[in-house]
C-alpha cells in the first residue's frame, strides 16, 4: 500500500504569519498535506487551528494582514496575501464539513431537494434519486427512503451528520476540512461516523484536513497529527502502526492526559 506521505501535496505551506491589528494569530507556520492523507491539527482553545483553517478556506477576517513565503495548491503557487482564485475553489476543490448540521442543511426544505441542487451543480453523475438513496444507505441512514422525503429536524443529529459528511466527500473535493464534526454527537455515532469518513476519504484520493480539540480521536483516525500553541507549529508527528511518539514535553503532556483522562 502507498504511503501518504509520498504522493503529491495537495497544498504545502511555508511560513504562514496571520496579524490582526498588533495581535499574531498564526507565525511562522507551515503545514503540508497530501492526497489520501489525513492530517490532524491539535491543540488548546486559542491554538489558532479556526484561523489556519479560514485561511486555507479563503475566508479570513478582512481586518487580517495575511503573508506567506510558499503557499501552493492544486499545484499553484499562490502570490504572498492573494485569495483571488479561492472563489473558484471553495465548494468545489476544497470542502468544508462544519461542525453542526444546522448550519450546513436548509430546514424548511426535504433532504432529498437539497441533495439533489447540490449534486446537480457539483456533480452531475450522482444527480438522481437512485443513486443519492444508495450513497445514503452506503452512509449508515437505516432509512434512507425516508430520509430522502424528510425534512432536517425529522432526523437525529447522527443522520444529519452523515449525510453533510455525504455531500463533502462526494463533492469531488481534492481538499476537505472537518472542522470538529462530531462534536454535538454522541461518543458512540461520533466514532462511527469518524470511521467511515476515513474510508471514504481514503477511497476517493482526497486529503482531510481534520481540526479537533479530541486528541483522541485524532489519534484514531489521523496519519499525521500537527501540534499548535499560541498561533505556532510545536512539531508535526507522524502514526507508526498506531502509535504516536512526541518529542516535546508540552505534546507529550497532551498525549498523556488523552491516555490518563481525570
Amino acid at each position: 500500500m502507498e504511503s501518504p506521505h509520498l504522493t503529491e501535496p495537495i497544498l504545502s505551506i511555508q511560513d504562514l504569519n496571520v496579524k490582526i491589528g498588533s495581535s499574531h494569530i498564526l507565525k511562522n507556520f507551515d503545514f503540508q498535506i497530501s492526497k489520501k492523507e489525513i492530517h490532524a491539527l491539535v491543540g488548546e482553545s486559542g491554538s489558532g487551528k479556526s484561523t489556519f483553517a479560514s485561511t486555507v478556506l479563503g475566508l479570513l477576517n478582512e481586518e487580517a494582514s495575511v503573508t506567506w513565503k510558499k503557499f501552493s495548491i492544486f499545484d499553484q503557487n499562490i502570490p504572498s496575501g492573494d485569495f483571488s482564485l479561492w472563489k473558484n475553489w471553495r465548494g468545489k476543490r476544497i470542502s468544508l464539513i462544519p461542525q453542526s448540521a444546522a448550519i450546513g442543511l436548509h430546514p424548511f426544505l426535504s433532504i432529498g431537494s437539497q441533495i439533489l441542487e447540490y449534486f446537480s451543480l457539483l456533480q452531475p453523475e450522482f444527480a438522481n434519486e437512485a443513486t443519492c438513496i444508495r450513497l445514503l444507505k452506503e452512509f449508515g441512514l437505516s432509512d434512507p427512503g425516508a430520509a430522502w422525503k424528510a425534512r432536517p429536524h425529522q432526523l437525529s443529529g447522527g443522520e444529519r451528520q452523515r449525510i453533510l459528511i455525504l455531500l463533502s466527500v462526494y463533492s469531488g473535493a481534492e481538499l476537505i476540512l472537518a472542522d470538529e464534526p462530531t462534536s454535538a454527537l454522541d461518543p458512540t455515532t461520533g466514532k462511527a461516523i469518524l470511521e467511515l469518513l476515513k474510508t471514504r476519504v481514503k477511497d476517493l484520493g482526497a486529503g482531510l484536513l481534520f481540526i479537533s480539540h479530541d486528541l483522541s480521536s485524532a489519534r484514531d483516525l489521523a496519519d499525521t497529527i500537527t501540534v499548535m500553541k499560541s498561533g505556532e507549529k510545536l512539531e508535526t508527528l507522524k502514526s507508526q502502526n498506531g502509535s504516536w511518539k512526541p518529542h516535546l514535553e508540552y505534546s507529550r503532556k497532551l498525549f498523556t492526559l488523552d491516555e490518563n483522562p481525570a
